[in-house]
């Protein structure tokens, strides 16, 4: 038995199959996560989702102290996302909840469109790199010093 199918494909290790989401997949979920909770918040309810088994809420990327400015930055892992040309810079958002959506939701579309794969690539080796074991130190000797 033989399959016509095999002449047009490629065999790899299996150890080369993709484990999960991808990393660009995983900033547009937490972008999702960060859309509904500004969706939700404006019409004065919290967002919550059911992780794990246990009931979470999304941490905001942006703050305002009168709900019309919001000031933040985008993250991915905890650190923050270094735009082109803005290093140590935030970003300030006005319109209320509807410009902090509609910001949110252009820079998903850029996500989308693989704007942010390099810089999330270098975010994501930093975050593995940050979780690798690290090896434990050699047992310090002991001296003994005897008395005659």
């Amino acid at each position: 038995m033989s399959f016509s199918f095999l002449d047009q494909i490629e065999f790899v290790p299996t150890s080369d199959k993709p484990k999960g989401k991808s990393v660009r997949e995983q900033f547009i979920a937490k972008l999702d996560d960060q859309i509904k909770h500004f969706e939700e918040e404006a019409n004065g309810r919290e967002y919550v989702f059911t992780q794990g088994g246990k009931e979470r809420t999304v941490r905001p990327w942006f703050r305002s102290k009168d709900k019309e400015v919001f000031v933040g930055d985008l993250r991915f892992g905890g650190m923050k996302i270094e735009l082109p040309g803005q290093k140590q810079q935030s970003i300030r958002v006005a319109g209320g909840y509807a410009g902090i959506v509609m910001v949110l939701e252009a820079v998903k579309i850029d996500a989308m469109n693989g704007a942010f794969d390099a810089e999330l690539g270098r975010l994501h080796a930093a975050i593995k790199a940050r979780r690798a074991p690290v090896e434990a130190p050699a047992p310090k000797r002991r001296r003994v010093i005897r008395k005659v």
